[in-house]
């Protein structure tokens, strides 16, 4: 197995002439997993995207290693696989579609039909997207960052608008499926995050 390694050394992020973090340092590599907590606004899912190569710090620097092979932070988004609050989904084509597209750029774990009922959405699978309720859509954002092969899976608060029991199954899904891939959440959740190593930001 290739290593995977994401490295923070000092990093800070300023916006508005405001600091939300100053000198961050920690690494993380192949089957290790990390839960950013902190209060709403503390800046958790910018620093996701930090994590993600979707933002450049303020300071400091993150490194990118696949082996011996530096990544530059701009081609990040072929090593990773991402579900947050606001990632955009086609709500005028169906499930099935929705799938196919997607996973005509990235590699699957799994056969469509398997991803669809592992997601408990079977009997939903050739019904448009903008019919589904939040909690379906959030089971969708999900199951397609957990099911693409990545180096790393990224996710952002991935149980809300879950009611108990999705929430509870969504948990063991990510937990039987996330393999040896860095796993990075952000969360105030305390179900999402349990067991985790935690990085708290903000006050």
């Amino acid at each position: 197995m290739t290593t995977f390694s994401i490295a923070f050394d000092k990093v800070g992020k300023k916006f508005y002439q405001q600091w939300l973090y100053q000198n961050l340092s920690f690494s993380l590599r192949n089957g290790e997993k990390l839960a950013i907590l902190g209060s709403n606004g503390a800046g958790k899912t910018t620093l996701l995207r930090i994590i993600a190569g979707q933002l450049t710090c303020s300071k400091g620097r993150v490194f990118y290693t696949k082996g011996k092979m530096k990544i530059p932070y701009q081609n990040m988004y072929n090593h990773i696989s991402w579900a947050g609050p606001h990632t955009a989904l086609y709500p005028d084509l169906t499930l099935t579609e929705h799938l196919h597209l997607h996973f005509s750029f990235k590699k699957k774990l799994l056969a469509i039909p398997e991803i669809i009922e592992k997601l408990h959405l079977t009997q939903d699978a050739d019904k448009k997207l903008r019919f589904y309720s939040s909690g379906m859509l959030q089971r969708v954002k999900v199951g397609i960052a957990l099911f693409s092969q990545s180096d790393v899976l990224i996710l952002d608060e991935p149980t809300a608008n879950m009611d108990e029991a999705n929430a509870t199954y969504i948990l063991q899904l990510i937990s039987e499926y996330v393999g040896d891939r860095i796993y990075v959440l952000a969360s105030n959740l305390e179900r999402e995050s349990a067991g985790m190593k935690t990085l708290k930001i903000g006050n």
